[in-house]
């Protein structure tokens, strides 16, 4: 599986608060419907509220350089994804 999935979810997360909530608050159960590898999801289950203040601080946390999350922000995919 390529990383797009994982880019999606950290994408839509960066920009829907609400949704992001949610997988703070319980990322098994968010992340049971995405078809993300089991480091994916150990990546994503890790991340802080902190590690969402921006692409910058994103991409540090996910390991993901700023440009490949930020081709996803508008992707239709992301935009449309609702946790």
């Amino acid at each position: 599986m390529s990383s797009r999935e994982v880019l999606i979810v950290l994408a839509h997360a960066q920009t829907c608060e609400r949704c992001r909530d949610r997988l703070m608050g319980d990322p098994n159960s968010v992340l049971r419907g995405h078809a993300l590898t089991d480091a994916e999801k150990t990546l994503v289950s890790g991340l802080t509220s902190a590690d969402f203040a921006n692409a910058q601080c994103l991409a540090e946390a996910s390991g993901y350089l700023v440009s490949e999350l930020t081709q996803y922000y508008d992707h239709p995919i992301t935009r449309l994804r609702h946790f």
